[in-house]
């Protein structure tokens, strides 16, 4: 059977959420077929036993993907990415869910009718720990391409009011994200931020200003347990990763990754000592350092970007000192 869309769910011990966010799926009011892509990470609670059972409640719906060891995020939702071949798809994580029960539909009917687009979002509602919701954007009607993206003019939806034109895994997963060429794309490259970018590159993104889908604040959240810096230099790393993949062509990218890194250095004393597990202080150190030499190799894009260097420079040069000290690195 062949079918419109499908829905890309990467789990990992989300035995307590799943149901809710699979019932949200099968409410929905929608001419177009779909199928669900649950990429389970070797998820040792109910998960799942949950995920069977809906199986046997759905039959030829969901497909599920198991895993004997733990792959981290990127390569298990890679695998979901290869077998999709879809004219459109989304990645609904296991413990959001879709709140009005055509959003599909319009996601679809937009994209069917509008060519030249390659995203469709709907706004969100954020779920506090405590129950309490709010916007996750401002409330109207946004549409943006690759250069609003580069020039920063855009604001993205979170992942679950995300649904995609399939024109990067149509045809298989890309050789450079099978292969990427450094470790750090594994981390870059695992969330909506590169999935968004990507498909933007092919299209322009609308956005509703509708709150169509509920994005859950947990407590097991990935992005909700960083401390700040720890945001930051894994922004640097996302736009240096996004300045490699498109092959150095976008300088902006460049700047921006830069700009993360000198306020990862500005952050760095007040918060290291705040990090109380060392092997996670170590990390950040070794992070930094990596930073450090890919912007001390790349002199000649720093020479052209005078004003951000000019601004941040002491920064850089205090960080150099530090980790000189710490590591006994030899000076670039």
């Amino acid at each position: 059977m062949t079918y419109d869309l499908t829905i890309i769910m990467p789990s990992y011990n989300m035995g307590e959420y799943i149901s809710e966010a699979l019932d949200s799926i099968f409410m929905q009011k929608t001419s177009y077929s779909y199928q669900i892509i649950v990429a389970d990470d070797c998820s040792n609670d109910n998960t799942i036993e949950i995920v069977k059972n809906y199986q046997s409640k759905y039959p030829n719906k969901i497909t599920l993907l198991t895993s004997e060891t733990n792959q981290k995020l990127y390569r298990n939702v890679l695998r979901a990415y290869a077998i999709t071949k879809t004219p459109y798809f989304c990645v609904l994580d296991p413990d959001d869910y879709y709140l009005s029960d055509n959003f599909l539909q319009k996601a679809l009917d937009f994209l069917n009718h509008n060519e030249d687009y390659t995203i469709y979002m709907s706004n969100v509602y954020k779920k506090m720990l405590d129950g309490a919701t709010e916007p996750y954007l401002e409330q109207k009607d946004i549409n943006f391409d690759f250069e609003d993206y580069i020039n920063g003019r855009t604001i993205f939806s979170q992942t679950s009011g995300c649904v995609y034109r399939n024109v990067v895994f149509k045809d298989g997963v890309p050789d450079k994200l099978l292969n990427p060429p450094e470790k750090s794309w594994e981390t870059s490259f695992r969330g909506d931020t590169f999935r968004n970018v990507l498909h933007i590159f092919y299209g322009k993104a609308h956005v509703s200003k509708d709150c169509d889908t509920v994005y859950r604040i947990t407590d097991k959240g990935i992005w909700q347990n960083m401390r700040q810096i720890k945001r930051d230099v894994l922004n640097t790393f996302i736009f240096r990763d996004l300045f490699t993949y498109f092959d150095e062509k976008y300088l902006k990218l460049f700047t921006y990754s830069l700009g993360f890194f000198n306020k990862a250095c500005g952050e760095f004393f007040d918060e290291i000592d705040k990090i109380e597990d060392d092997n996670q202080r170590l990390k950040i150190l070794k992070d930094m350092s990596i930073l450090k030499k890919y912007f001390n190799s790349k002199s000649d894009l720093l020479k052209n970007n005078v004003e951000p260097i000019k601004k941040k420079k002491p920064l850089l040069l205090l960080f150099k000192r530090f980790l000189n000290k710490i590591f006994k690195l030899n000076k670039s």
